[in-house]
């Protein structure tokens, strides 16, 4: 196995590619960098390791590292080079793929300015390559997810969670592997790695990327892996969920967009029932499954919510479960993501249970609660060790082989039938509902001594946003610097600007519907569209604790009014100022009567429009000109276009709205953290630390 260690051959490598990469960083668009980065080592290891890799590939390369020394841009070589390789019957990427559309682009050599400082520094010791490619090409991969602002489309999957999947299912040479929503390609590189680890190789894999950014990296990714000619297509949810694919595969593995809106859903024949268009969850669940083998098996990291969310994905719960399609559910541990402190489960399906399990053995799941294994540095995500793994992958092993003979261990796993989850209203399937506590001390003792572990981990947390805090407050004061005084622009003239022919999508600002439009008879009980009223907006979002809905026909007839992801809903009545940012998990929900809806234009960042709303200055304009009483003001929308908006650059908005975003992070744990404190105050004199008489 290569070495990954923080401190090996692999990392010295990345840190000195790293530091010739981020000066470049501000100021451009970095979306196309990652991939550039990892062209540039499967170029250079290429040219350094194949027997004959031909003068016409050498002489380009060359000459773009003689360049580079010079500090010459060497992009017009570095095309060449990659353009001739890839054409080459030993170059590991198929010739099908357009090389021009990583070192060449519109901008010329202001694309990517960093590449001559990047491969000067590639040439000096220790190696790339005598570092270990596949270890150089995952460390710097993790590196750009941990520190750039640029995404990779999708979101990236820790190497330990990939690792542990592999390890968990184990494919064998000739399995075919698929991954529909591969992102970078983590799991099917994971995949590859550990068949190489087994000295074993023949296997096929197959992925398909929901951001057409990411075809390229991900056959890139796979290729520094040792997969020979991995082919990678752009796809969408959509297209993936009408045409799945030809072909069964003995592995499913997936990181899917959590909670996406996919419309068009029932029309689509469901083994285990049709998903809500509302939240495509299950929708994955079912896509992994109908692509297994007969002795096939599936893995999917899903949202902890998807365990027990209620209505129509209860049913198909119940249906996997009957039906003997699930084998297992881990519950990881949170701060597991780079970008995200969410935690998540991994689901584990088989076509046919009764390949994998003894006879009669069938009829009951596997949870696993290692929510609490792992181990963190300041300002780090979690990681999961490799003894972490072990026991999590050993665990699942041998349960697969002697489902009821397998002990269970308290606190940590433990094996369920279908009747006692069956019992359980909406059939949940979260690990910690099932898996038996350790034995515990005293309740004072163990509370006292839990408020000091959840205290522990919100310093750590704590600290962990205060260096993400400095970092964007770094990042927005270099913004600031190629700033002028930004001007201050009516929110009505914003919207005209852009109708007036700014490039982006049409800009919108508009009421909410009238009260006649939705009536009290209109609110549904159960299920049914949300209604965005007022006090539905938080400092952070949308709150759902008293969230009111309609029917899905009643939205219908209220298109105009439905919210996208990229909307602002502000408030329009009482505390003026409130604001929040549709993401996914709104989309389809309805503006209220009580509410704006602003749908900027391209030149209006909406999470900067919402945290200066949010801000002093907005706020003391909205009260000085509203009506009404003092307990409940309102806004007009003539009024609200004459708001003056200060409109930097929208470089600056975005790195002003990621400062926010940090603030308010940081706001929040510090107020646990005093609760946390105050709580344990109460507690350490009422049995905790003072023996209760």
């Amino acid at each position: 196995m290569e070495n990954t260690d923080a401190h090996g051959p692999a990392a010295k490598v990345v840190d000195r590619l790293w530091r010739a990469y981020a000066p470049f960083q501000r100021g451009r668009s970095t979306d196309r960098d990652l991939t550039a980065m990892l062209a540039v080592l499967l170029l250079a290891g290429f040219v350094d390791s194949a027997d004959d890799p031909g003068e016409q590939v050498v002489k380009p390369w060359s000459r773009a590292v003689a360049e580079a020394r010079t500090g010459y841009p060497p992009l017009r070589d570095l095309n060449n080079a990659l353009l001739l390789a890839s054409q080459h019957d030993r170059f590991p990427v198929l010739a099908s793929w357009d090389p021009e559309k990583v070192f060449a682009g519109d901008g010329g050599a202001d694309d990517l300015p960093w590449v001559a400082d990047f491969l000067t520094a590639l040439q000096h010791p220790p190696a790339a390559v005598e570092a270990g490619l596949t270890a150089v090409s995952e460390l710097l991969v993790e590196r750009y997810v941990a520190e750039s602002a640029a995404r990779t489309g999708e979101y990236y999957t820790p190497r330990e969670v990939t690792r542990l999947v592999a390890e968990s299912l184990s494919p064998q040479p000739g399995d075919r592997v698929l991954d529909p929503a591969c992102g970078t390609g983590g799991f099917l590189a994971a995949a590859a790695q550990y068949l190489a680890e087994q000295g074993h190789g023949g296997a096929s894999f197959e992925g398909y990327a929901m951001d057409h950014r990411n075809p390229h990296l991900a056959m890139l990714n796979l290729a520094l892996h040792g997969v020979d000619r991995p082919l990678v297509r752009a796809s969408d949810p959509g297209s993936m969920f009408r045409s799945p694919g030809s072909g069964m595969a003995e592995f499913v593995l997936c990181n899917p967009p959590f909670n996406q809106r996919v419309p068009g859903l029932e029309h689509h024949d469901w083994p285990f029932g049709q998903p809500p268009e509302s939240n495509a969850n299950f929708a994955w669940i079912q896509l992994a499954w109908a692509r297994l083998s007969e002795k096939g098996k599936a893995a999917l990291v899903m949202p902890a919510g998807a365990a027990s969310a209620p209505g129509r994905e209860a049913e198909i719960r119940k249906e996997l479960l009957v039906g003997g399609a699930l084998l297992a559910v881990v519950a990881l541990p949170a701060d597991l993501f780079s970008h995200t402190a969410v935690p998540v489960h991994l689901w584990i399906l088989a076509r046919d249970k009764s390949r994998h399990v003894p006879v009669g053995e069938t009829e009951s799941v596997l949870f696993i609660d290692a929510s609490r294994l792992g181990t963190r540095a300041p300002r780090q995500a979690r990681v999961l060790g490799p003894s972490d793994r072990d026991r999590i992958s050993d665990r699942f092993h041998t349960w697969l082989r002697a489902p009821h003979s397998a002990p269970d261990e308290p606190g940590f796993s433990r094996t369920v039938p279908y009747e006692e989850i069956l019992e359980n209203d909406g059939c949940p399937l979260d690990p910690k509902l099932y898996v038996v506590p350790d034995r515990e001390p005293p309740r004072a003792a163990l509370d006292t001594r839990r408020l000091l572990d959840e205290l522990t981990a919100q310093a750590e947390s704590t600290a962990a946003a205060t260096g993400r805090l400095r970092k964007s407050f770094d990042r927005s004061e270099r913004v600031a610097r190629d700033e002028t005084e930004a001007p201050r622009v009516p929110l009505r003239r914003v919207l005209e600007d852009a109708a007036e022919g700014l490039p982006g999508a049409p800009a919108l600002l508009l009421a909410g519907p009238s009260g006649s439009l939705i009536r009290a008879d209109h609110y549904v009980d159960v299920g049914g569209v949300p209604v965005v009223m007022p006090k539905d907006l938080t400092g952070s979002g949308f709150s759902t604790a008293g969230v009111r809905c309609i029917s899905e026909r009643q939205a219908g007839g209220l298109e105009r009014f439905r919210l996208r992801p990229g909307d602002v809903v502000l408030a329009r009545r009482g505390e003026l100022g409130r604001a929040a940012v549709v993401r996914e998990e709104q989309h389809g929900w309805v503006c209220g009567t009580g509410c704006f809806l602003l749908r900027p234009p391209a030149g209006l960042d909406p999470d900067y429009f919402a945290a200066y709303l949010r801000g002093p200055e907005a706020r003391t304009w909205l009260e000085a000109h509203s009506t009404g009483s003092m307990k409940m003001k309102t806004i007009s929308l003539g009024v609200l276009g004459d708001l003056p908006v200060v409109l930097p650059g929208l470089a600056a908005q975005r790195a002003i709205a990621g400062t926010m975003a940090r603030l308010d992070e940081h706001e929040r744990l510090l107020r646990e953290q005093l609760e946390l404190t105050r709580r344990l105050r109460r507690d350490a004199l009422n049995g905790g630390i003072i023996p209760a008489p």
